[in-house]
């Protein structure tokens, strides 16, 4: 295994991380189902197998966030720790698997829904970790094309499980016991390869002390901005984002579709549109102003929620999800990789942190306000509320853009000149 503390080049420690996340993407692919934004399998089940109200279905949909809210205090601790970042991922995805392996085993909704909470909280705890591993793995050049290829190799493993396990779930309900204990081998196999990607420890100077970081966005007052910007997006976006299985699945609605219909047009067809916009959405965010990039995303989610919660035909159901697959191309690689053109070299994982915590704080809250406000009013009122918060959120970013270019600017010749400060 190649030591990154000596003198091997950067490129072939970025080669092996490449190889070895392109591998770990398939494995990716089968636990991804089970939490899926707006057709979850573990939501599915809740719906259909143990008929719960909102506070469980709301817990499930809410539980990676949940999880966003302690990756401050896990940084810390994984840097303290002076563990590789590489095992403290693997560590996580051996933990998530034996909750996941339990699940099959819990005897109620309760036990379901809090094994499923648990596990997804746990996992979601290594992001700001792959986040500085990609951060000083690659390049500035390299970062968004790398981790689109990565993407669309998880979306391709992901659309092939919606339409077995849909299929499954629709002979028998009860046949998500043994996919579980899958997904629990498949956290096994992640935990794998991240132990052939050699990262260096995280520096505690570095993350800094997580009750400091919370002063990151008064600080930087762009940093601040930006996350003010994105909390109205994200809360739009996100209140009615689990409703989409609900809207399909509960015969209140109309439209009280199969499971594998259901998995099939909220998780296969915009994974099969983010496979296919990936890669060119990665090499707009290498290319473009980061804010014209999210202007552009912030448009397609409008029309999606727009068309979804107005109609109950398939087939135009079948294009919303479309537009929310090309979204979701270019917003899974600007969320997990925006902080790198804007905090310093060396700080990405703390900027991440905050952004994951801010992040927790509106996917905690928007699904129970989804939940409790669908069942009050008319879909297309919810959706009209969430298009309300996205337009907001889109005139806020506009001021930005001048701004972010020159950070983006400032920060490449940081990380060219380390020594220069």
């Amino acid at each position: 295994m190649p030591d990154p503390e000596g003198p091997a080049s950067a490129q072939p420690l970025a080669e092996t991380t490449y190889f070895w996340e392109r591998i770990r993407a398939v494995f990716t692919g089968l636990i991804e189902i089970i939490w899926q934004p707006g057709a979850a399998v573990a939501l599915l089940i809740a719906i259909r197998y143990y008929d719960a109200g909102t506070v469980p279905k709301s817990l499930i949909s809410g539980s990676g966030f949940i999880g966003f809210l302690l990756t401050p205090l896990t940084l810390s601790l994984f840097a303290h720790s002076r563990w590789p970042i590489h095992r403290s991922m693997a560590t996580l995805f051996l933990i998530t698997g034996g909750l996941l392996a339990a699940i099959p085993f819990a005897p109620s909704l309760a036990g379901f829904v809090a094994l499923a909470t648990l596990a997804h909280i746990v996992m979601v705890q290594y992001t700001p970790l792959y986040t500085e591993m990609y951060g000083t793995h690659f390049t500035t050049e390299q970062r968004g094309h790398r981790i689109g290829t990565v993407f669309i190799l998880v979306g391709a493993v992901t659309i092939t499980a919606n339409l077995i396990v849909g299929e499954l779930l629709d002979i028998r309900l009860d046949y998500f016991r043994p996919y579980l204990v899958l997904a629990a081998f498949c956290c096994l196999g992640s935990a794998w390869c991240l132990s052939h990607i050699p990262c260096k420890p995280l520096q505690p100077e570095k993350v800094g002390n997580p009750l400091k970081n919370l002063g990151l966005p008064v600080k930087d007052r762009l940093f601040g901005w930006m996350l003010i910007s994105w909390m109205l997006l994200g809360f739009g976006n996100l209140m009615t984002l689990p409703l989409r299985t609900e809207y399909m699945a509960n015969p209140r609605f109309g439209i009280n579709a199969s499971n594998q219909t259901i998995l099939f047009i909220t998780g296969a067809v915009p994974l099969l549109f983010r496979l296919l916009a990936s890669r060119a959405l990665g090499r707009l965010f290498d290319r473009w102003n980061l804010i014209t990039l999210r202007l552009f995303l912030n448009s397609l989610f409008l029309v999606l929620v727009l068309i979804f919660f107005n109609t109950r035909n398939l087939w135009l159901l079948g294009v919303s999800m479309a537009f929310l697959g090309t979204a979701m191309a270019g917003g899974k690689i600007t969320w997990s990789l925006w902080v790198t053109k804007l905090a310093p070299p060396g700080q990405a994982s703390a900027y991440m942190s905050i952004h994951m915590l801010s992040t927790g704080i509106r996917g905690s809250i928007a699904p129970f306000v989804g939940f409790a406000l669908i069942d009050h009013m008319e879909p297309r009122m919810v959706g009209f509320i969430g298009i309300g918060l996205m337009i907001a959120s889109t005139l806020m970013f506009l001021p930005a853009r001048p701004h972010m270019a020159i950070r983006t600017r400032e920060v490449d010749a940081m990380a060219l000149n380390p020594n220069d400060d």
